[in-house]
């Protein structure tokens, strides 16, 4: 099926697809627009307290502070979502929410693409290694690697070399082609870098005593394609435990 590929043996997943990133959020963001959604950019939460009512939630939005109300807050604020958690008041250590940012490059091979599928090799260490993934330009990106960082930042640090000699154990020809910088970006895991894995939180905090708050912590790989599962999921808590 792939025959530019070397391994012993493989596993089929014949449902698996690609998404474009950038799109798919187009796409949230227009249904988002439809269902009467304001979008705030450039806003910073700081300060999120419980009232008899709900929340107060206050911050500054484009250089201007600002004060809103409301009766449930959903927490899914990414890399910064322990963040957000504290500032109500939880105790992110003892809960086990504290984010530990571990980056990821990504690297794109040019020419024609040597395979047609996703190609994940055995996973190792903190990520799923180094795959392979064909985007809908019809070109192959390589990555991500996986590594903890202590800044926030989107360079890639990673080199050349390293992706090759990672990719060559399964793709033997990446030695005669040429690649490039890509991107780069970062998970927010729950666990560090000597720790179990760690699987999502999605929960109604009601039971520390905040309810109407949900927390989305430690949404890494796969959150993106999983979104619309997550907001389903999201959505019923709600509606069975909230909006009662």
């Amino acid at each position: 099926m792939e025959p530019n590929v070397d391994v012993e043996k493989a596993l089929l997943s014949p449902s698996t697809g690609i998404v474009e990133p950038d799109e798919l959020m187009n796409y949230f963001y227009a249904q988002a627009r439809k269902n009467n959604v304001v979008l705030a950019t450039e806003t910073e939460v700081t300060g999120l307290k419980k009232t008899d009512g709900g929340y107060e939630v206050s911050g500054i939005s484009v250089g201007e502070k600002f004060i809103v109300t409301a009766k449930t807050v959903v927490n899914c604020a990414g890399l910064y979502s322990d963040r957000i958690a504290a500032i109500v008041g939880l105790d992110i250590d003892k809960l086990g929410y504290r984010l530990h940012p571990c980056k990821g490059d990504y690297f794109r091979l040019t020419g024609k693409p040597p395979v047609k599928m996703l190609v994940y090799p055995i996973p190792k260490g903190a990520g799923l290694g180094i795959h392979l993934t064909p985007d809908l330009g019809e070109s192959i990106r390589l990555g991500p690697n996986s590594y903890y960082v202590d800044k926030i930042d989107y360079e890639v640090e990673s080199s050349e070399k390293e992706f090759r000699e990672d990719v060559q154990t399964f793709l033997p020809l990446i030695r005669e082609r040429q690649i490039q910088v890509d991107s780069a970006g970062i998970r927010p895991k729950l666990q560090g870098p000597k720790d179990p894995f760690r699987d999502f939180v999605v929960r109604h905090e009601a039971d520390k005593g905040l309810f109407g708050f949900i927390n989305l912590i430690g949404i890494e790989s796969p959150g993106l394609t999983a979104a619309p599962a997550i907001g389903e999921f999201v959505s019923e808590i709600y509606e069975n435990e909230i909006n009662r």
